[in-house]
């Protein structure tokens, strides 16, 4: 949780959203219903992450107004990056009671071990993104319908419940649009076939009244829900098409590295072992199959459709039962075999882990730089970014609770931007000023996770090599 301390909040463009939760909490507090839904409502087809992170952004208004610093500041910002931890404990041990489904104890505490300590588990912890919160309402889904021992009765109630949270997951992050045809599945084989059309027709029910209610919501505020899915499709491109299929490979290898490769290696395997304890227990079908037959065909989708592009935000989907299958594998080996196997997967996770960390405590937010500078209105700013980049993504100074200096600086911020578009061709460096040096680290940007988040292998290699610093200069 210390990590949290160094900021990150509102650092990516589509964080922005979240301000739209905070604008409605000061409606809401104010009465104006109608304008509290206007703003709920443009997320962007995001109105179900909105309205989960409402509360919190309501106890941030209410900080602000009884003498705690604005909701935008990164002190005020700890409260949903402690929401995001919360929802990453809350993932760690749905994974490890779904793998309970069919992993021995000891099994199922590895798999959450060896996903908690994953880089892309921990990625977005400093971020008021929408994908673990998602993922959370999913794994909750699952672990729902795939306890042993709770045999399901009354078809319409599971039914409409599982339809109305297998579309929550959309609601909350349109990018896993395949999620409900994974509940689906799980859904029908907790049935017997001849109840299969009315568990999809209430299933379908339950997703239809999450609709219905959303797009009353959003038309509230004069915005239709369902036109906004409309636009998304489009809007999802920033990447590389080419990579649909080798995309996962290289995410695996550059960031979690050599437990990223094993884990790759391992589930293939396990989904065989999954598979054949399914021909005694059908239940477990869908978790073995579903999972690689939705990969496929969101990497069909890019790969030959050009509709789509892999991030790995997208990935993230996938990674609790990538982590799920690979544990599988090491079950039908012997004992001796499974427990050095086992082992190796402890020692490569916590070496994983100590070696994230090290990179990411090091890493620099430029509205948090700004922010420990105390810089005001007041200062007087100059934006230089290296490499050819615009200044349509540069960053400003988040408000100040307190003036912390009297104003009137004259600094110099080098590369206080977001790079976007980037081009990887022009590597032009700004020399080190003569004036007194601030402040110097690595862009944050330039940790590699970050860079497969809608950045193609050249531009991610760019960022990798050629130096991208956020230097702070007093003129």
């Amino acid at each position: 949780m210390w990590l949290l301390s160094t900021g990150g909040a509102l650092s990516f463009p589509d964080e922005d959203r979240y301000l739209e939760s905070i604008k409605a909490a000061h409606l809401l507090l104010t009465g104006d219903l109608e304008l509290a839904a206007l703003h709920l409502a443009n997320t962007q087809g995001r109105p179900s992450d909105a309205l989960l992170r409402l509360p919190v952004a309501l106890a941030q208004v209410a900080w602000q107004h009884f003498g705690g610093p604005p909701p935008e500041t990164p002190a005020s910002l700890l409260l949903p990056q402690l929401m995001n931890y919360m929802v990453l404990l809350g993932n760690t041990l749905l994974l490890c009671k779904l793998g309970r489904s069919w992993l021995s104890s000891s099994a199922a505490l590895l798999a959450g071990l060896v996903y908690a300590a994953l880089g892309n588990s921990n990625i977005y912890l400093r971020h008021v993104l929408p994908y673990d919160l998602a993922l959370l309402i999913l794994l909750g889904t699952l672990v729902l319908l795939t306890q042993p021992y709770r045999p399901i009765g009354n078809v319409r109630r599971i039914g409409l419940l599982t339809g109305l949270l297998a579309w929550g997951v959309v609601a909350v992050y349109p990018g896993y649009y395949f999620a409900p045809l994974l509940i689906g599945s799980v859904l029908l084989m907790q049935l017997p076939r001849a109840s299969w059309h009315r568990g999809l027709f209430w299933m379908l029910s339950g997703a239809s009244l999450l609709i219905l209610t959303l797009e009353l919501i959003t038309r509230y505020g004069h915005i239709s829900y369902l036109r906004s899915l409309q636009t998304l499709g489009p809007s999802i491109i920033q990447g590389d098409f080419a990579e649909g299929f080798t995309f996962t490979g290289r995410y695996l290898w550059e960031i979690e590295g050599t437990l990223g490769v094993l884990l790759l290696l391992l589930a293939l395997p396990g989904i065989a072992v999954l598979v054949r304890s399914g021909v005694q227990n059908r239940k477990l079908l869908p978790l073995a199959l579903a999972p690689l037959g939705l990969w496929l065909l969101h990497a069909c989708l890019v790969y030959f459709g050009h509709k789509f592009v892999f991030y790995g935000r997208i990935l993230h989907f996938f990674i609790p039962f990538l982590v799920l299958h690979a544990v599988t594998a090491l079950t039908a080996l012997p004992p001796m075999l499974r427990r050095l196997g086992q082992g190796v997967l402890v020692g490569l996770a916590l070496w994983g882990f100590v070696r994230f960390i090290s990179q990411y405590e090091r890493l620099a937010y430029p509205r948090d730089v700004l922010a420990r500078l105390g810089v005001s209105a007041q200062d007087q700013l100059t934006y230089l970014n290296e490499h050819g980049l615009a200044h349509a993504w540069d960053y400003s100074a988040p408000p100040a609770g307190k003036l912390v200096n009297s104003g009137g600086r004259s600094l110099l911020l080098i590369n206080f931007t977001y790079p976007y578009p980037l081009s990887p061709d022009r590597c032009v460096s700004v020399p080190a000023q003569a004036a007194p040096l601030l402040f110097s680290g690595p862009h944050f940007l330039t940790f590699p996770a970050y860079g497969f988040e809608g950045f193609t292998p050249p531009e991610r290699h760019f960022l990798r090599s050629c130096p991208f610093q956020c230097r702070v200069y007093q003129k």
